[in-house]
């Protein structure tokens, strides 16, 4: 019984190393392949029905980006033994901006998490178009992720 086994292991090895050396040898003598360049296909030029080309598309957002109007602070302030971060949003367009903000705030003491909802004035409005937000955190420092996400009102 463990002849027979000894035979079939050295059969199956004479067969692997067989092929392996076949294999090699058809590497060697061969000539090297070129890979042809890939072309991907070109996309057509069909526009889904009730949509605009994207021509039009890029003229109507080429007036203002929304987000280049605005400018933002944010810094850590103790008041007393409360520890806030505040945010503050600056307009610098003509137009009069609606911005929800959103804070994740995470320091040693934990995480703190809060939105709100600002209008902002139109950037010749002085005091309108400067606005700050006061978010309770539970401790100074850290890291603080603030999105925005404003439209034009």
């Amino acid at each position: 019984m463990r002849a027979v086994f000894r035979l079939k292991l050295c059969l199956l090895a004479i067969a692997l190393f067989a092929g392996f050396s076949a294999a090699t040898s058809a590497q060697e003598t061969g000539e090297p392949q070129q890979a042809a360049p890939v072309n991907p296909p070109a996309l057509p030029e069909n526009h889904l029905p009730g949509t605009s080309s994207p021509a039009a598309a890029l003229q109507a957002a080429a007036p203002a980006d929304v987000q280049e109007c605005l400018q933002e602070t944010g810094d850590y302030v103790t008041r007393g033994r409360a520890v806030f971060y505040v945010i503050g949003i600056t307009n610098s367009c003509a137009a009069r901006l609606r911005c929800e903000i959103f804070a994740n705030v995470t320091g040693v003491k934990g995480t703190s998490l809060d939105h709100t909802v600002m209008i902002l004035g139109p950037a010749g409005s002085g005091a309108a178009a400067k606005k700050s937000y006061d978010m309770r955190v539970k401790a100074a420092g850290g890291i603080a992720q603030v999105s925005r996400d404003c439209k034009m009102l």
